[in-house]
């Protein structure tokens, strides 16, 4: 026992002892290896976690069918800042594979071999020459800096990698591409029900075609999954009258007001409903009326059932795909797609990566099936109440409207040497977006945080005051489109009024963008022109708006359709069926955002200092077709910690004190140090040592003095 105690005594100190300790720590640090092999975690602390992916990122390479492999061409060993890019790619990438459930890899080829060389060019990726300094002096060199995104037999290429900013969202984007139809018809969890709603109470109303849409529903949704692997699923509903109000207002579906023999009103509908995941689509059957010339009698008849697989399908694609079409309404002036100098050509470059825009002249043709936003960009026309009427019960049935519009249109004058003249712009839809809470004001804003440019003549700085640049304090950071965007230069600016949407109760006003308070209007007797821009006091600047978003369920403009010519003639069972589909209110949650300019949507968007100004109009977009997270993952990186003052007295105390002020502090904090530890040494050796010679010597220094 006295044995097992010295042992035990011996081991206990040993333990205690310097080596026993170092053995210890080897032995715990080999055990957290261990463990942190089996349970990996990393931790983003940057502000707009540029180092971890976003949940569609990660959502869409955790539900892959197929694996997905990345082929990494990057030279080693690049200079500066190069090497970080390298080095951000190796991260995002490993974040991929994570959440790929064994279906992300990637492997980084040596560009020092030949056959990798060889390899990289079959692709397509060509060789960037890039500065590196080296030993004191500026030089070039040659790198691969490019990805290779397989997928079954498809490829994507992404060449030129030469910057971590926005990265993240071109690498998704690029595997989005790769993807088959099916798989992102797969990604949506139950498949897509559709649903036919017929009240057979319509059978009554001998309407030529009605007995085959049944037939016709259940041919194309048979048609259609063999071509979607089975991904849809059918059914027929006949609604109670009592329930067709409350479809109407959950789908949109149309309402035919019926009279019985005894003169009491039953509800019906016939509407094709889709649903998956989130979302819903509504199609409408229409009943339209001929005239049966030997009978002399006006006969009606369903309409559009002979496209009706094609409006399902539409349907189908819009709920399903990455790539979406986008209404873009001409037939007022708009700025035109078509046009680079001053149409709206770059606009449409921007986003075809993800969008496309299809024109839709109202005026004769309707807004297209399956569709989720509009754009009206720069209209200078008026619209009519039947074109003002599409695109408000577009927006009821849960549509987005994105509205570019411009307060003045600038006049031609027929002397050359005169000032232009400007004129307010009346386009008509002040009626939808007065009803909608929203007024665009005829002003222009003027903003002392603006843009600048060097007069050629006299080499001075022109403050271009009709050209504010919104820095980070005036872009709203908790919403997607603005959040993390450094700064975004506007051009030729109008101010926006939304106190009226602020004070309904189903509708959300976001305000996106604003002036500085350093802002103020002008409404008349204006010159766009540097130098005749004076500011006025301080007192009567403040904050404008430029870019604002209402968000929710919204009341029609209208009480009821516009009755068109063809209307007027037609009987009043006629006129009823085309006010069926008529909403008062919202069936689903819409979005209106409007931007009180149409410049920055034109060639301006080519020019580097508008790049940001692309990257917003781009993350609009994005927003109002449900792609919120492309938004964030666009960003990354792009926020800026930028001065809020740039010009007088602060700017030169900040300056100077950078260079001398932080370190004359540490000087003195150098000093403070030296001078705590001297003393703390003082008190030691006089405690310690108290007759040592050198206080003796110090104490006599100080009396002969």
């Amino acid at each position: 026992m006295e044995r097992n105690n010295k042992s035990q005594n011996k081991l206990t100190s040993w333990l205690n002892s310097r080596s026993g300790t170092v053995l210890l720590f080897v032995i715990v640090l080999v055990l957290v290896n261990l463990v942190s092999t089996r349970a990996f975690k990393r931790f983003d602390i940057t502000s707009p976690k540029s180092y971890s992916l976003s949940d569609s990122s990660r959502q869409l390479v955790n539900t892959l069918q197929e694996p997905v492999f990345v082929q990494v061409f990057f030279n080693d060993k690049l200079p500066s800042p190069y090497s970080n890019v390298r080095q951000y790619v190796s991260d995002i990438l490993s974040e991929y594979r994570t959440s790929g459930n064994g279906k992300f890899d990637y492997e980084f080829f040596d560009m020092t071999k030949d056959e990798n060389l060889n390899l990289a060019a079959s692709y397509g990726i060509q060789q960037m020459q890039i500065r590196e300094i080296k030993n004191n002096e500026v030089g070039f060199t040659n790198a691969f800096m490019g990805l290779v995104i397989s997928y079954q037999d498809q490829i994507e290429v992404l060449d030129g990698i030469t910057s971590s900013d926005g990265l993240e969202y071109r690498i998704t984007n690029a595997i989005s591409k790769v993807i088959s139809s099916a798989n992102a018809l797969a990604s949506i969890n139950g498949g897509i029900k559709v649903t036919l709603f017929n009240s057979s109470v319509l059978s009554k109303l001998q309407i030529n075609g009605y007995r085959d849409i049944e037939t016709v529903v259940m041919a194309a949704v048979n048609s259609l999954n063999k071509k979607y692997e089975n991904v849809l699923s059918y059914e027929t509903v006949d609604p109670p009258a009592d329930d067709v109000l409350s479809l109407n207002e959950r789908y949109g579906v149309p309402v035919f007001p019926l009279q019985d023999n005894e003169g009491a009103t039953e509800n019906a509908t016939m509407a094709v409903v889709m649903e998956g995941g989130n979302q819903s689509k509504c199609i409408g059957l229409q009943i339209g009326q001929t005239i049966n010339l030997s009978a002399g009698q006006i006969e009606y008849t369903m309409i559009g059932l002979d496209s009706l697989q094609d409006d399902i399908e539409k349907n189908l694609l819009s709920m399903t795909s990455n790539v979406s079409s986008i209404a873009y309404i001409v037939g007022h002036e708009e700025l035109d797609t078509f046009s680079t100098e001053d149409g709206a050509a770059a606009f449409e470059q921007l986003i075809q990566d993800s969008y496309n825009f299809v024109t839709v002249e109202l005026a004769n043709e309707d807004l297209p099936v399956g569709i989720k936003s509009l754009v009206i960009n720069g209209p200078r026309g008026h619209f009519t109440d039947e074109e003002l009427y599409k695109i408000d019960q577009f927006l009821m049935r849960g549509g987005n409207i994105i509205m570019l519009l411009d307060p003045f249109i600038q006049l031609q004058s027929q002397d050359m040497y005169s000032m232009p003249e400007y004129q307010p712009i009346d386009t008509g839809l002040e009626k939808l977006l007065d009803k909608y809470g929203i007024k665009m004001n005829n002003d222009y804003i003027m903003d002392e945080k603006c843009a600048t440019n060097q007069d050629q003549m006299t080499g001075r700085q022109q403050d271009i005051y009709f050209a504010p640049m919104l820095e980070s304090s005036s872009l709203n950071q908790k919403n997607p489109v603005t959040k993390n965007l450094g700064y975004v230069l506007t051009f030729m600016a109008g101010s926006i009024d939304v106190s009226g949407a602020a004070d309904k109760k189903d509708q959300t006003t976001t305000i996106l963008a604003t002036s500085s308070d350093k802002a103020w209007t002008v409404t008349d007797n204006f010159i766009l022109y540097p130098d005749y821009i004076i500011p006025p006091d301080e007192s009567e600047m403040s904050k404008k708006n430029i870019a604002v978003l209402v968000e929710g369920k919204f009341d029609s403009a209208f009480t009821s359709k516009p009755v068109s010519t063809s209307s007027e003639t037609g009987s009043e069972q006629s006129r009823a069926f085309e006010q069926s589909e008529h909403l008062n209110h919202s069936s689903q949650n819409g979005k209106v955002m409007v931007i009180s300019t149409s410049a920055i949507s034109g060639s301006f968007l080519q020019q580097q200092v508008f790049q940001n100004t692309g990257i917003f109009l781009l993350n609009a977009v994005d927003y109002m077709n449900g792609n919120e997270d492309s938004c964030i993952m666009r960003t990354k990186g792009l926020s800026l910690n930028t001065l809020t003052k740039t010009k007088g007295k602060f700017v030169n105390f900040v300056k100077y004190f950078n260079q001398f002020g932080l370190a004359a502090i540490v000087a003195i904090i150098f000093g403070i140090v030296f001078l705590v530890r001297q003393k703390h040494r003082n008190k030691i050796r006089l405690e310690y040592d108290p007759d040592d010679s050198r206080e003796e010597t110090k104490k006599k220094a100080e009396a002969d003095k």
